[in-house]
Formats: C-alpha cells, structure tokens, sequence
C-alpha cells in the first residue's frame, strides 16, 4: 500500500495515464527535462521502463503535452532493459502505490470513498467557519468537491475551479445526477483565476494553498470582494501537526484548530479581505 492507503496498486497499471490531462502529465514529467539518469531512483527507472515499453502511451504524452517531448525523451533513457515480465509487474504496483495521489485522481469515485480526508470531513466544520447564506462562492481545487457542494446547500451560486479533467467531470455528473441548479464548474489554478477583480463574497479552497503562499493569497484576494471572506477549510486526516501554517499567521488569517475523529491536528483558517 501507499503513503495514505488510498488505493491498492494491484488495481492499476501505467494505462491509468491515458486518462490524465495535460495539467496532470506536467505534474508528474515536467522534472524529468532537466534531471540526469544518473540520479534516477528505484521509482524513476521503473516509470521510464514501463513508459518506454508503451509506443502508445508515448505517443499520447507528447500529443496530450507537446512541451513534455524533451521530458519523455529523456526518461526512457533510464529504462532497464533488464526490468520485464512478473518483476516489472511488481514494480508497477509499487510505482502505483508511489504514485497514489496522481493516480486517484483517475479514479474520482474512490477518492470519494477511500481518502480519509473526505470521508471523515464534516461539513459543518466549513459552516462554523464563515455565513454562506445568500453568498457567491468561488472554491478553487475543487477536487471531488468536498467543499462545493457543501456550499452549495447554503450559497446563491458556487463556482468550482478544478484543473484536473476527470475531477471535472465527476463533479458535472453529479450536479447533472442530483440536479443541482447553483454549481458551476470550471478550468483553473490557483495561481490564475479565470475571474474578475472582486467578483466573490467568499473564496474556499482545502489542501491547495501552500507552494507559493503569498503568491497564492494575493491571487485570492483578487478576485474576493471587499469586505468578503478568504477561507481554507482543509479535510480531516489522521495527521499530526505540530503548528499551523506561518506564512498564513503572517499574511493575517485566523487559525481555527480542531481534532479529528481520526486523531488528526487540523488546522483552517479564515480572513476578511480588506482593500
């Protein structure tokens, strides 16, 4: 099993990537441009080998991602011609298993059903942290949207921003399934929000902010309204923490500790915009 025991790698095999979008693919091969075979680890050899028996799955990379040519080109450099049958096979499954949070991602129903961090989530956590009654959300790396369809049981409207395709469209399903009328769901990045200057009364997000945290907050604040609220409402997880987040102490957000009911330290915060 994986770091997080999401997914049983014995389920999956390197055909998962053809359902990976083009923001995806970057994730996991733009590194391998610019790094050296000689510094490939147990996991990185595994991936060229298997990436360079697939012609097929190549070829669907650098269509899907023409800018990752360099980064596939260099890759299967690394392959063990050595690494077939039962024993890649094996090491398939524990790249899979590396790999989980990428992986999951294929597979939107059992996130929903095996990450911790959804299935322990109470809603009413996001409901004692900001009055989303009346109010025009946006929720940005929506996922399989924990949040956005908590909001949606309170909000005027909840725009979902979610740059991963198959997490799109799960969420589309069941807005189509449950016929929620106040959801819509979009392409976008944190770092870029395809919206206006002070378009939303509350901006959510969970597990997203923390790369680049000032960058991250300034583009947040750009598309809150004056006066609105910038929340993150993370999932519970079983996780120890030993303190909140300083950068977000720093930029001026509230910490709201509590316990998980898997013994998790977790930590949310909220801030009222001011401009």
């Amino acid at each position: 099993m994986g770091q997080y025991n999401w997914i049983n790698g014995k389920d999956f095999d390197i055909n998962c990537f053809f359902l990976m979008d083009r923001w995806m693919l970057n994730m996991i091969f733009s590194k391998y441009e610019k790094t050296d075979i000689d510094d490939f680890h147990r996991i990185d050899v595994t991936l060229a080998t298997l990436i360079k028996q697939s012609p097929r799955l190549q070829w669907f990379i650098m269509r899907k991602a023409p800018e990752l040519r360099k980064s596939i080109e260099n890759l299967v450099k690394g392959a063990d011609p050595k690494l077939t049958g039962k024993k890649l096979r094996l090491r398939e499954i524990e790249l899979m298993e590396e790999m989980e949070t990428d992986v999951v991602y294929t597979k939107p129903k059992i996130m929903v059903s095996s990450c911790n961090y959804i299935t322990a989530w109470d809603e009413e956590t996001l409901y004692g942290l900001v009055d989303l009654h009346d109010k025009v959300v946006l929720d940005l790396g929506a996922g399989t949207g924990r949040l956005t369809f908590a909001a949606a049981k309170r909000a005027k409207r909840v725009y979902a921003s979610e740059p991963v395709d198959m997490l799109r469209e799960h969420m589309r399903d069941k807005i189509r399934l449950e016929n929620i009328q106040n959801v819509k769901v979009l392409d976008g990045i944190v770092m870029n929000i395809p919206y206006e200057d002070d378009t939303f009364d509350v901006v959510l997000s969970g597990h997203v902010v923390g790369e680049d945290t000032d960058a991250e907050v300034k583009e947040m604040t750009r598309v809150a309204k004056d006066g609105g609220k910038i929340v993150v409402c993370n999932g519970d997880d079983d996780i120890k923490r030993d303190e909140p987040s300083a950068d977000l102490i720093r930029l001026g957000f509230k910490v709201h500790y509590h316990k998980s009911s898997l013994g998790g330290d977790i930590y949310n915060y909220t801030k009222t915009v001011k401009k």
